[in-house]
């Protein structure tokens, strides 16, 4: 009962196997196994199995251990470490490429204003200072995400926050199309504003993008089990398991030229907030982001 395929099936052939050789495997010494939770799912256990004689009958005993919250502690400080050492590559890339690629761009800037405008090599010009630009803007987002700046506490209101960023959003013309509905409110809370904005930002063009640049995007805010909630609701056709499960992983996009550190990046900013982010998929359809913010009231330490 208590283990999944295959190894539910041949549990009756391990004792078999040892009653007949005699030779243990696990008795005595444990072993990390699957277990099966009652919902369907398997999570990480050590098992210890016993074995006794009670009245001339052998018996056996085992002891589960459940190990889900130790594997997700190692799993943090493995990416603790990769983080640290991301942080470290991300410096020498500012020091080594950033300076030289804006001299590049300059240099690139000068020449294309010396041509004519309506000549193939003007528009050249035009195009690789594109791509310098979006290889800058990739270098902006590595650093931010691996070495983000701590935040700076001050009042926040989460409410006009959120519509400042949307007016924003709005004069792009490529959500021209989208519309942006935010309800709720909470009391002013201890954040900072510009890192909050990031996340803001980020999950809100997402959900514009998921959407095509057409259809409703729903923001509410506001209180649940004591934490200042704010969810995000698109219209759109919602995300495969397969891509749900790595959308936090850095680098991991299913853009055509994404980098992969927004939502990475905006997960880091919530949890120097001590908040959390999660995402579902529901099945009316669309996409719902939930951020967690601790409720500390303005004035209170």
């Amino acid at each position: 009962m208590l283990m999944p395929s295959p190894y539910h099936e041949e549990h009756d052939g391990y004792l078999e196997r040892y009653l007949t050789t005699g030779v243990h495997k696990i008795i005595g010494i444990g072993r990390e196994v699957s277990g099966l939770h009652r919902s369907g799912a398997t999570f990480p256990l050590h098992l210890s199995v016993g074995e006794m004689a009670v009245n001339g009958e052998r018996k056996f005993t085992g002891i589960l251990h459940d190990l889900s919250g130790r594997i997700r502690i190692e799993e943090r400080l493995r990416e603790q470490t990769a983080l640290a050492r991301l942080g470290e590559m991300a410096a020498v890339i500012a020091h080594e490429v950033k300076n030289p690629l804006a001299g590049i761009r300059g240099a690139i800037q000068v020449i294309g204003g010396r041509l004519p405008k309506d000549s193939r090599d003007a528009s050249v010009a035009t195009e690789i200072i594109s791509r310098i630009d979006a290889l800058n803007d990739l270098m902006k987002d590595l650093l931010l995400f691996a070495r983000p700046p701590q935040p700076r506490p001050a009042p926040v209101d989460l409410t006009g926050l959120v519509k400042v960023t949307a007016d924003l959003l709005s004069g792009d013309p490529a959500l021209k199309t989208v519309a942006i509905a935010v309800e709720g409110g909470v009391p002013p809370v201890l954040a900072d504003a510009e890192l909050l904005k990031i996340v803001f930002q980020n999950l809100l063009v997402n959900a514009a993008q998921a959407m095509h640049g057409r259809g409703n995007i729903a923001v509410v805010i506001g209180m649940a089990d004591g934490n200042c909630r704010v969810t995000v609701r698109d219209s759109g056709p919602g995300i495969p398991p397969g891509v749900r499960q790595r959308i936090f992983t850095p680098f991991f996009t299913t853009k055509a030229r994404g980098t992969g550190l927004g939502l990475a990046t905006a997960r880091r900013i919530v949890e120097a907030h001590g908040g959390s982010i999660a995402i579902a998929c529901p099945p009316e359809g669309g996409t719902v982001v939930t951020l967690e913010l601790p409720a500390v009231a303005v004035g209170q330490p």
